[in-house]
């Protein structure tokens, strides 16, 4: 499958955090004491080498309410992806160029979601499998477990469902509980992504409002 270059997963984000198709929880206004932090990249199919699609991009979650996706800088494209989520306020900002366009989600919920596979990819039983919040889903859904084998060094668990005609499999870390990999097997197609960083940290306000020096265009929806 070819990756046509876009801020896909900025786009995926962005859709999904105004609630579009999406059964929600009521907004919590408090703010949270700690953030998620998650790195992934694609494996499979494999991008060429050197090529944008080969570069992670970086997830900051917490609480219902922020979210942060940070793709690296695309100078072919002249893009450089990064959405920030703040409920309700949307901000999708291409620091190539300082710009910004900021959407308000109307509500009546405010809930970020953070979908592991973009639009495209997705499969109707799939639609609440989001990063940050990988095992729980698995969990969740009675996922088949078995041993997974050794991956970068660590042993893994496996985790094994299916929704509809696809399949999808988690390996986690069995020490750490955290993601390694995870596959989608759907049409023929596989997609895999490797999780390079998974962590907890204390909550960082500023990664949650947009940098300052861009001109931004509102579009109040």
């Amino acid at each position: 499958m070819h990756i046509k270059r876009s801020i896909w997963f900025i786009a995926a984000t962005l859709l999904l955090a105004l609630d579009v198709g999406w059964v929600v929880s009521a907004w919590c206004d408090e703010t949270p004491a700690t953030m998620r932090k998650v790195s992934v990249r694609v494996v499979e199919p494999e991008p060429a080498p050197g090529s944008f699609e080969e570069q992670p991009k970086v997830t900051w979650r917490a609480g219902n309410r922020y979210a942060r996706v940070a793709e690296v800088p695309d100078p072919k494209g002249r893009i450089h992806g990064l959405i920030i989520i703040n409920e309700p306020d949307v901000w999708s900002i291409n620091l190539y160029n300082q710009s910004v366009k900021h959407l308000v989600d109307p509500g009546p919920s405010f809930n970020v979601h953070l979908p592991v596979f973009r639009p495209g990819d997705s499969i109707a039983g799939l639609k609440e499998l989001e990063l940050g919040r990988e095992l729980s889903f698995f969990r969740k859904n009675h996922a088949a477990r078995s041993q997974g084998g050794v991956i970068r060094s660590a042993a893994t668990e496996r985790y094994k469902m299916s929704a509809g005609a696809a399949t999808v499999i988690l390996w986690i870390n069995i020490e750490s509980k955290a993601p390694v990999r995870i596959s989608l097997i759907h049409g023929g197609q596989i997609i895999t992504l490797e999780y390079l960083a998974y962590e907890d940290l204390p909550f960082d306000a500023s990664l949650f409002q947009p940098p300052p020096g861009i001109r931004e265009n509102s579009d109040r929806r």
